[in-house]
């Protein structure tokens, strides 16, 4: 009797068990099933109709200036992006892989030829010139300016420009060097935030850097006009709410204007 009643016990834990597991499994695939609607809502769709999630790579542009069949992934892979904290989120909205951002918050092009930032698998770092110079990649966008606009001079600021694209053709003689005109911010953060740092300043040094560009021989991504409203500022789209960052919506933007103008 004893062992029938143990064996009834052990049948009952049994079929428990199995009811928690199916329970279990039905409730973890609910999750996953979730949280993919999540990440494709969070990343919602492009221009084109196509989810933005960066792990499909779907841009979709025909109207490119693509000399092959390289897709745009190939494209992102052979290029590096440098700059400021505009440029950390490419990878902190998941849009670019880190390895292939060489950016760090708050930096500017003159603190960039000293400060060792980029750890390239190894534990040690190494400046930006340095870590191009290691890698040589195809392409490298440089998009810094706008922690300088507002305290460097006129002459410093493209003095120091000027020695930190050289600093990378010297490290990198192949590659091709492409610079990036300064996006502009909120008409709220220029009047009441700082002043110095304005849409005319940035556009007065965007005419400089597309000069500087022709001069060292190097391409011009002129971005600026892709976030700009009617009154010369940051749209409110791409503000991410401190009219200097940039919201998902920019870097979508960015990324389906670099695809349609590809530079090599």
């Amino acid at each position: 009797m004893k062992a029938k009643k143990q064996q009834k016990n052990k049948s009952t834990a049994r079929a428990a068990f199995a009811t928690a597991f199916i329970v279990s499994m039905a409730v973890l695939a609910a999750f996953f099933a979730f949280n993919i609607d999540l990440i494709t809502n969070y990343f919602g769709s492009n221009p084109t109709g196509i989810s933005r999630n960066p792990f499909q790579w779907k841009w979709n542009n025909q109207n490119n200036n693509n000399p092959s069949d390289e897709s745009f992934e190939e494209y992102i892979k052979d290029t590096v992006f440098i700059g400021d904290s505009r440029t950390v989120g490419l990878y902190q909205y998941r849009y670019i892989n880190p390895e292939n951002v060489y950016a760090k918050n708050g930096q500017n092009h003159q603190g960039a030829r000293y400060e060792k930032i980029v750890d390239l698998g190894t534990g040690k770092l190494l400046t930006v010139a340095e870590a191009v110079g290691v890698r040589k990649p195809k392409r490298v966008i440089v998009s810094y300016g706008v922690n300088g606009v507002a305290f460097m001079s006129q002459n410093t600021f493209m003095e120091q420009y000027s020695y930190f694209i050289d600093d990378l053709r010297n490290a990198s003689p192949a590659s091709t060097i492409i610079i990036q005109s300064i996006l502009p911010v909120s008409n709220y953060y220029q009047k009441y935030v700082d002043s110095r740092l304005n849409n005319d300043q940035i556009d007065l040094y965007n005419s400089l850097l597309k000069q500087l560009a022709k001069e060292k021989g190097c391409s011009f991504l002129d971005t600026a006009g892709l976030f700009k409203d009617s009154n010369n500022s940051l749209a409110s789209e791409y503000d991410v709410g401190d009219g200097l960052h940039l919201s998902r919506a920019a870097y979508e933007v960015f990324l389906q204007y670099l695809d349609q103008h590809r530079i090599y």
